[in-house]
């Protein structure tokens, strides 16, 4: 039986389902809210349905779904209920006190995050990051070598294969506009050369040059050109800077920038936190006794 508490034969109960949710695709209420269920002290209506319950496969998915959905639900609400009567009042103390600890903790979160947002927001970013990098530059020594890299692939019979590989090679602001231009030709191409990438970054890219290949092209910026029976492949490495070396600023932004971040959060959190109990005690909302 569904609802025992609602003394509904099955049959009208999924006479009752068949009439609140005949869109199979979602569950929608009249302006007046409508008691589903009740268990014990606890009452289920349907907008609690519609906000748990939003799309169905099917007219009979529907009511499978909402059943199986009262059924829990009563069963916790039951469930909860004995567990007041039966567990033993220490018990119950420590739970609660669980309980309202988890609660303050998460809407504590919940609205320093909201706080946050409406104030996080450096006015000057770029000079920030600037500064923090001119500082801490021994902080960010490369632990691997990265490379900036282009290149690109296109049909051997291409009919301006000559053009393409001179403005390829040369790469001057008209050569890039050219090459982007033509693109759509192109089976393959990485053109952000002034990116730095790691060697993870960068093998990735030269997935059609064989592990010897890639090796002699990393190993010094250089021009390398690569063809088979249909495809010609042009390489170019810009610039290679070895592990050891001090990471260039474009390449750890990120990195500053998160860190700026987290330094002016918890300074945030820091103020906020205090602010409130300043605020608090200020207008006799918190008192010591």
């Amino acid at each position: 039986m569904l609802i025992n508490c609602l003394k509904l034969s099955k049959l009208a109960i999924m006479s009752f389902f068949f009439m609140i949710l005949v869109s199979c695709e979602s569950i929608t209420s009249s302006n007046q809210d409508r008691l589903i269920a009740r268990a014990e002290n606890h009452y289920l209506y349907l907008s609690d349905l519609d906000r748990n319950l939003k799309s169905f496969l099917s007219e009979e998915d529907s009511l499978i779904k909402a059943n199986n959905f009262i059924n829990n639900w009563a069963r916790e609400k039951l469930l909860f209920e004995k567990s007041l009567i039966n567990l033993p009042q220490e018990k119950i103390s420590e739970l609660t006190y669980l309980v309202d600890a988890y609660k303050n903790h998460l809407f504590i979160n919940a609205y320093r995050e909201f706080v946050l947002k409406s104030t996080m927001g450096f006015s000057d970013t770029k000079s920030l990051i600037n500064t923090f990098y001119e500082a801490n530059k021994q902080n960010f020594l490369l632990k691997e070598p990265i490379f900036r890299v282009r290149y690109i692939s296109f049909p051997i019979d291409n009919v301006v294969r000559k053009q393409i590989t001179r403005r390829f090679k040369r790469y001057n602001a008209e050569d890039v506009k050219f090459l982007d231009s033509l693109s759509f030709q192109f089976s393959s191409y990485f053109l952000s050369d002034t990116l730095w990438l790691n060697q993870i970054e960068v093998k990735d890219q030269l997935k059609n040059l064989n592990q010897k290949q890639k090796e002699l092209f990393l190993k010094s910026p250089n021009y390398y050109e690569v063809e088979d029976s249909l495809v010609i492949y042009l390489f170019e490495l810009a610039e290679k800077l070895e592990r050891g070396n001090i990471a260039p600023i474009s390449y750890v932004e990120n990195t500053i920038r998160d860190i700026l971040f987290n330094q002016k959060k918890l300074e945030l959190l820091r103020s906020f936190d205090n602010d409130v109990l300043r605020d608090a005690t200020k207008t006799k909302k918190f008192e010591r006794y």
